[in-house]
Order: structure tokens, then C-alpha cells, then sequence
């Protein structure tokens, strides 16, 4: 059930048979309806997630108003990175765009892996490395590029997203208006 998901670890990084087993034998799949918050701002979160089908969005929240500041898909791996990272409380939310299946396993039991297989810390840091360098190159996007050019950028890192979310979430991530968004879709 989790084909989609091992070959993209197996893709990101040759990680044995042994270490996959591992892995996957702590995860446990889980069905989440469309609309849930995985991870709350403001809480601390003991979960990673692996999206083997689905959608979700990472939401900053300040004074009352949401920015997108990422999207997961199949074959993403989302959790709160400050409750990862740091055991402390998510600065963002996560929450489900679409129904999703997920795998989910708990950061200390991911922690643990990563102290036990050499393979798995391995993958660990090439997938940050990989997802990393996305966002310093979106980051830079956002002060070099006109909003037509990071919508490009966005069609060619997340293929078929705009057609599954919100627009609106999109303007978001991309940091310009709705309406211009539109007017750059227009124009294509």
C-alpha cells in the first residue's frame, strides 16, 4: 500500500532492506478526511507524516491571517518542523487539502532509526537537503523574479498542484494577490 512512498525513499537514497523494514514496520497507515489539521500552531506534535496520496498545505498564522507557506504531496513527508526538530511547539499548521493516506510514525521512533541505521539518518539528510534547497530557491524567487516567473517556477516544482488546491493558497505561497494571480493565468 505504501508503494508510492518507498520508491521515492528508495530514490532519494539507497536505503538497504533491512532499514526499509524498519521503517516501515513502525509506520502506521491512517485515512484523513479533507479539511484536518494535522499539525496545530501553537502545539507540540510527536508525528511525521508520509503521503502516500493527498494533499496538504503548511499555514503560518499571524493576527488573524493564514499565509501558505508550503504544500505536500504523494510521496512528501510533513510534520511540524520546530516539534521535530526541537520537541517544541509548531510555529505553522498542517493541514489536509484532499482526503489523504498517510503513514505516520512518531519523531522519537524516527529518531531512533536514524541512531540505528546509517541509511535512514542518511536518507534523513538528503531529503532536508533536497527540500532545503526549494525553499532557499523560492525564498530567492520572491525578491528576484516578477510573479509571472515564480508562478512558472511553481508549475514546473509542483505539476498539476494549481489544479487541486485553492488559488488563493497559491497566491499565498507565491506572495502576491489573487488578482494577480489571475491575470498571470489569464495571460498563459
Amino acid at each position: 500500500m505504501m508503494d508510492n512512498i518507498v520508491r521515492s525513499i528508495r530514490q532519494t537514497y539507497p536505503v538497504s532492506d533491512k532499514a526499509l523494514a524498519a521503517l516501515t514496520s513502525r509506520m502506521r497507515c491512517v485515512e484523513v478526511p479533507r479539511g484536518v489539521t494535522l499539525v496545530r500552531s501553537g502545539d507540540v506534535s510527536h508525528e511525521v507524516y508520509f503521503i502516500e496520496r493527498g494533499i496538504t498545505r503548511s499555514v503560518f498564522h499571524h493576527d488573524g491571517v493564514e499565509t501558505t507557506t508550503w504544500f505536500s504531496m504523494e510521496v512528501d513527508v510533513t510534520f511540524g518542523m520546530d516539534s521535530l526538530y526541537y520537541n517544541s511547539r509548531s510555529v505553522e499548521s498542517v493541514e489536509t487539502l484532499e482526503p489523504c493516506t498517510l503513514f505516520a510514525i512518531k519523531a522519537s521512533e524516527l529518531d531512533d532509526l536514524y541512531l540505528r541505521h546509517i541509511d535512514i539518518a542518511n536518507w534523513g539528510r538528503v531529503l532536508h537537503q533536497n527540500v532545503n534547497k526549494v525553499l532557499s530557491h523560492a525564498f530567492a524567487g520572491r525578491l528576484q523574479l516578477t510573479p509571472a516567473e515564480r508562478y512558472e517556477q511553481f508549475l514546473k516544482k509542483f505539476p498539476g498542484l494549481a489544479n487541486r488546491v485553492k488559488l488563493r493558497y497559491v497566491a499565498d505561497f507565491l506572495g502576491i494577490s489573487i488578482y494577480t494571480l489571475s491575470r498571470i493565468r489569464a495571460n498563459i
